[in-house]
């Protein structure tokens, strides 16, 4: 039990991180080259922290646990599943909130350092970048992230045990979950964007 809740925990650090970096890399070097066609090099910090904050850092925070619960769940036989499944639901919404503060940071730092990179955006751009990151802002981000997660975690809860029954091979199941759950949460993600305040 304690082995499977370091496994856990472990693979979400792992898909956090790596979906951070990746996310903060190609924002960053969009954004460099979209707003450097206007002469908008000024505004790219900007952009990518208050993007990280509001969107990108709940994105990866919930395409990181999407992910986490199909490969913790692969190796488990469908009676393990079944008897560990609620403990770990509950884990997920717990690690949701310290995730997603870990995702924006690395979306933030990863990105600047592409633009750093690319475009030579001086250091006080970002710090001017991040005073402008309100709490409203982050508290967007923190329930976007936390809807995410009670939407991925209502589909654990409903199709992972039967996704395991299946006896399907690992990708197999990450294209049928990546393929299901992106759809569905794309959706949620813009009807709450919708009633969120700017």
């Amino acid at each position: 039990m304690k082995a499977e809740a370091c496994r856990f925990c472990r693979l979400y650090a792992i898909c956090v991180l790596a979906f951070a970096v990746l996310a903060g890399s190609v924002a960053a070097a969009q954004m460099a080259f979209g707003l450097q066609k206007f002469a908008g090099n000024e505004y790219v910090a900007l952009t990518l922290a208050l993007n990280a904050v509001r969107s990108l850092g709940p994105g990866v925070t919930g395409s990181a646990l999407l992910l986490v619960f199909v490969l913790w769940a692969h190796p488990l036989s469908p009676q393990q599943l079944h008897a560990d499944l609620p403990r770990f639901l509950r884990r997920a919404l717990l690690v949701t909130l310290p995730g997603y503060v870990v995702a924006a940071a690395v979306v933030i730092g990863t990105g600047f350092l592409v633009c750093r990179g690319v475009l030579g955006v001086p250091w006080s751009s970002l710090r001017s970048a991040l005073r402008h990151v309100s709490l409203l802002d982050w508290g967007m981000g923190a329930v976007g992230a936390m809807v995410d997660a009670g939407l991925i975690v209502l589909l654990a809860w409903r199709y992972l045990p039967r996704l395991q029954a299946g006896r399907s091979s690992l990708p197999m199941k990450l294209v049928l979950a990546w393929t299901f759950g992106t759809g569905l949460r794309m959706t949620v993600g813009l009807v709450l964007s919708l009633l969120l305040p700017d």
